[in-house]
């Protein structure tokens, strides 16, 4: 798993849900640090890593070993065992939007090079949540979001690739909120589950 903290939501979902889950703490104690969950009995592995600038936070982050989503994906050599999920918008709202189309583009040469050496693997995209309007309306707002999702939507549209569509289970559970309670994580897992399985 690559992105945001939404979907570092849907990894400690997961992790409550399989209690053979077994997390592996790495070296950094910070809250973006990388996620590492083992289960040796299913012999499993689920990870979550932040995706790279921009990363807008309030506290020091360290960025060592920080990597792209698509240099990430070049690293992976995939097979049908292997689901990458992904996600990228948020951190994106307070920059013009060229920044975003060109991480986007990226993402799906990279995406494009993997299918070409394992076309077995299985990439899920996110798209953003809803979010609160309380502060920061000009940079933050659902505005930019919206024109994320409907950008979004047309640079993978011809990819082999799944979406679960964030931007609409919030906004049918109404709940603006960048992190949404668990009744939707949960239906936005399962609806990961079902392009697994």
């Amino acid at each position: 798993m690559f992105g945001d903290s939404t979907v570092k939501q849907w990894f400690y979902y997961i992790q409550s849900k399989r209690k053979t889950l077994k997390q592996f703490l790495l070296y950094d104690d910070k809250w973006s640090r990388q996620l590492l969950n083992l289960d040796l009995q299913r012999n499993m592995k689920t990870t979550w890593k932040r995706h790279t600038f921009p990363f807008i936070t309030g506290s020091y982050q360290s960025w060592k070993e920080e990597r792209t989503i698509a240099r990430e994906i070049d690293l992976i050599r995939g097979d049908n065992r292997t689901v990458i999920v992904l996600n990228i918008g948020v951190h994106f709202r307070a920059y013009p939007v060229y920044y975003f189309i060109k991480r986007l583009y990226n993402t799906r040469r990279a995406i494009e090079r993997l299918f070409l050496r394992s076309p077995e693997t299985k990439v899920i995209i996110k798209t953003e949540n809803t979010s609160p309007m309380e502060k920061d309306f000009e940079t933050m707002s659902d505005f930019h979001g919206s024109v994320h999702y409907l950008i979004m939507e047309i640079v993978f549209k011809d990819l082999n690739v799944s979406f679960v569509n964030g931007w609409d289970m919030t906004n049918a559970f109404d709940t603006n909120n960048i992190h949404p309670p668990e009744k939707v994580i949960g239906n936005e897992v399962k609806m990961l589950m079902t392009y697994i399985c």
